[in-house]
């Protein structure tokens, strides 16, 4: 099909930007509904080829244009189909929380809605960009626009966790336009980078860019050892862009490991990464079980998640890079009720501290139901994360079959019990037992884009849903991203 579509739905979010900044003068429920709408043809091209197989492809020109040519195949729309639909719920969300939060800072919301649409397009067209230096140009105009948030609409010392913010993202993308460079200079300009590239490079060029490319990604993942940044932009984000943050943009680093680091990497580098995958996913759950601040709390989830999306790639095969598009979904989705439920304690509890909370389901029984739907999605039950776990297990099997692998088989279930015990003992200790707050929660615009999020969660589980998408990514993974490794 036509890349106009595909442009324009890129597009368009950013040029309504400017209607929702002055929609925000007068109305924040206006500015909202104008950021949702605005996705909505993405989401609907992201569909298409997700569901439906379709593919996209659009060139800007030769020369210097052809640095934003952007194509879309079920494999990258599943990244996009995700940001978009986060997008609108989160955008929803805002209406009733950014007003809460204008007033508590004497502010306006026009910053905010201003920025929203270029942080979501700038996103969605870093998913689609078919040339590695389009894909940096399209991060930085996202994380530009997330930084003003940051440092606009922020909790605590604002300035400083934007400095931090600004600091870390930006070595991590220009560890990666580094990697890009070498890549380029040596003739690899597009993506995703074949694996007959790995040949036509000399090998200490082949290394280089391949480690540039993979701790910048590791960065913008927040993988152990360089995860210090992320509980506390994320905690402390205003909590619409927590729930953007966490959910689609620190995957992004996943998925140029997908589409550049693996076609290039050497086979024996493959066994390592699995296992720093797995003690990812450990020390983010451990962490998160630790935790007393619910934001904290779900920012840790989202370092021991990326370790699930890091296992993934590392497996080298087609179920493993399925797997990782399916995670980003099912992480996408359920860290979106769960940061989204945060705000909502927030907005009318105003507290962040679990230990102020339990019985909160008698509170707001939806809330409560959306929020276990969320966490069923990271422990993977019942909803689209289940789906995602079952093809992950599956690649790990293919991958590392026979006894002299037992040590991994338990480390894997390991990292999935931690995973259900800080999951579950949330859920305990906010929802059930003693009730510490009494009263009822409000049903408002907040409220829906949770349960609405968490129903589609569900729905993306059932055929033919589950079945179209599973096939369709699995397909292009199989013809165009391996085999992979040296």
């Amino acid at each position: 099909m036509t890349g106009l579509a595909l442009y324009a739905s890129i597009l368009l979010p950013i040029a309504l930007s400017l209607a929702a900044y002055v929609a925000a003068r007068r109305s924040t429920q206006a500015a909202a509904y104008i950021s949702a709408v605005a996705l909505l043809p993405l989401l609907a091209v992201s569909s298409l080829s997700l569901f439906g197989g379709s593919r996209y492809l659009g060139s800007a020109g030769t020369g210097l244009w052809s640095i934003f040519s952007l194509y879309l195949e079920p494999y990258n729309a599943a990244y996009v189909f995700t940001v978009a639909l986060v997008g609108i719920m989160v955008a929803i969300f805002s209406a009733p929380y950014m007003e809460h939060r204008a007033e508590e800072l004497g502010v306006r919301n026009t910053t905010f809605y201003l920025t929203y649409g270029f942080f979501l397009g700038g996103l969605a067209g870093a998913f689609a960009a078919q040339n590695l230096f389009g894909i940096y140009i399209f991060i930085e105009v996202a994380l530009i626009a997330s930084l003003f948030q940051v440092l606009y609409y922020g909790y605590g010392d604002r300035a400083r966790i934007a400095v931090m913010y600004l600091v870390w993202s930006h070595v991590a993308a220009l560890l990666m336009l580094a990697g890009f460079i070498v890549l380029y200079l040596n003739g690899v300009t597009t993506v995703p980078v074949p694996a007959t590239a790995a040949g036509a490079l000399p090998r200490d060029l082949l290394y280089l860019a391949v480690l540039l490319v993979l701790l910048g990604s590791f960065i913008k993942m927040a993988a152990l050892g360089v995860h210090m940044w992320l509980p506390y932009v994320h905690a402390e984000a205003p909590t619409p862009l927590s729930a953007l943050l966490s959910p689609v943009l620190v995957g992004f680093g996943g998925y140029v490991i997908s589409i550049v680091a693996l076609p290039l990497m050497p086979r024996s580098w493959f066994f390592p990464l699995t296992w720093y995958g797995i003690a990812t996913a450990i020390y983010g759950g451990m962490m998160a079980y630790t935790q007393s601040d619910i934001k904290r709390l779900f920012a840790y989830s989202t370092v021991s998640q990326m370790g699930y999306m890091i296992l993934a790639l590392s497996l080298r095969n087609v179920f493993g890079l399925t797997a990782a598009a399916l995670i980003y979904i099912s992480h996408g989705l359920g860290k979106a009720v769960l940061f989204m439920t945060a705000g909502y304690f927030i907005m009318h509890l105003h507290t962040r501290d679990i230990d102020r909370m339990g019985g909160l389901y008698g509170y707001n029984s939806a809330l409560a139901g959306a929020a276990v739907v969320g966490f069923l999605n990271l422990a993977g039950i019942l909803t689209i994360g289940m789906i995602s776990e079952i093809t992950l297990a599956t690649a790990l099997i293919k991958t590392y079959l026979g006894m002299e692998y037992i040590e991994l088989y338990i480390a894997f279930a390991a990292m999935l019990v931690v995973t259900g015990i800080y999951a579950f003992a949330t859920i305990r200790n906010v929802f059930f037992g003693p009730p510490k707050i009494g009263g009822a929660g409000p049903y408002d615009a907040a409220l829906v884009a949770i349960v609405s999020t968490a129903l589609l969660s569900v729905l993306l589980f059932l055929p033919p849903m589950s079945s179209s998408l599973w096939t369709n990514i699995s397909v292009y993974v199989q013809n165009h991203l391996v085999p992979v490794g040296l």
